[in-house]
């Protein structure tokens, strides 16, 4: 008796958190859909704490070189030396 009221317990509650879990988006923020900061793309901030200031905002050229440069100094390929006379690849 005791497991059967465990099991209703449980399926009581998996429904209830299946139907929780899904429902709709627009409903949750009063008929106004996501409610989130808009992206704005990565090349257009330029500056800030983290960067390099190589690039400035809204270079998108000069952003991509920046990215492309900082890749190849992360090759480990690229960084470590040849072993026995084998040339790097680029």
């Amino acid at each position: 008796m005791m497991q059967n009221t465990r099991s209703v317990l449980l399926a009581g509650l998996a429904l209830t958190l299946l139907t929780t879990a899904c429902g709709r988006l627009e409903d949750a923020n009063g008929g106004k859909g996501y409610a989130g900061k808009a992206d704005t793309p990565a090349f257009s901030s330029g500056g800030g704490t983290y960067s390099t200031g190589e690039y400035k905002a809204g270079d998108k050229e000069g952003w991509k070189e920046s990215l492309a440069v900082r890749a190849k100094g992360q090759n480990e390929y690229l960084r470590t030396p040849p072993r026995d006379g084998a040339a790097a690849t680029k």
